[in-house]
């Protein structure tokens, strides 16, 4: 499984769904994507996304999956 993390936005605490539309550059389209991505909130969750993709845009939390304790 390969997820989005950002240690410097959030400790990467539960997995969430990120629904988004990503803007691909040389037509201009949006792409509607579902990510996975490694944060304490949704709202750090969001923060990674817009980090990773900053022409995203119509962010969306679809689900939120705790981790499993060690």
């Amino acid at each position: 499984m390969r997820a989005l993390m950002n240690l410097a936005i959030e400790p990467a605490l539960k997995l969430f769904e990120v629904s988004t539309l990503v803007v691909i550059t040389p037509s201009q389209q949006a792409v509607k994507r579902v990510l996975k991505v490694m944060a304490d909130t949704p709202r750090g969750a969001i923060q990674i996304v817009r980090d990773r993709y900053p022409k995203s845009r119509s962010h969306q939390v679809l689900a939120c999956h705790a981790l499993a304790a060690a």
